[in-house]
């Protein structure tokens, strides 16, 4: 049996009212902010429930995975990042219900209107990335070209790049 296709948009407040569920996947390429810092390719498997707690909140809650392939920032080489993100969001009108928010959701602002699942998942995505991803073991790096720093090299030219440049003032002053 197939699953019903996925929703575009959601109304999140009648979606939590009905106690209803998300699941599905979704095509990273469709996520243009996540398709602007990762290579294009593959899909996030999404799984949500939605209802209220005991405290009167509307929320949206489960997980989403995804493989992203980015760029590492020592070697520039690609680099797979397997991501599982929780998701634990309370459904708000506004900013003060936001601020009032408890442990453990956060906000979802939704004035009025539906919500972009696409939007939804890409955000969550995005914010579970690195500030500053790279690989892990430097073995890694060196297979894509980088030359990792020799430490038999003296501290000197580290802490001072610019030194020979100096050098190189003091011999145009002579040369004048």
């Amino acid at each position: 049996m197939q699953a019903p296709p996925f929703p575009d948009k959601i109304d999140p407040w009648r979606l939590a009212a009905g106690n209803g569920r998300l699941e599905g996947e979704l095509m990273l390429a469709a996520m243009p902010r996540l398709a602007a810092v990762s290579r294009a390719g593959g899909k996030a498997s999404v799984s949500l429930v939605a209802g209220v707690d005991e405290n009167g909140v509307h929320f949206i809650k489960g997980e989403i995975q995804a493989d992203i392939e980015v760029d590492c920032q020592r070697c520039l080489g690609p680099l797979r990042l397997p991501l599982k993100v929780e998701v634990a969001l309370g459904v708000v009108s506004t900013e003060a219900e936001a601020g009032q928010l408890s442990d453990p959701y956060e906000p979802l602002l939704v004035q009025d209107g539906d919500v972009a699942v696409a939007d939804l998942v890409e955000e969550e995505l995005l914010l579970a990335l690195p500030q500053i991803p790279r690989h892990e073991d430097l073995r890694e790096c060196e297979a894509n070209g980088y030359a990792a720093p020799d430490p038999a090299m003296p501290d000197v030219d580290r802490r001072q790049p610019f030194a020979a440049l100096a050098s190189l003032l003091s011999d145009s002053k002579r040369s004048t």
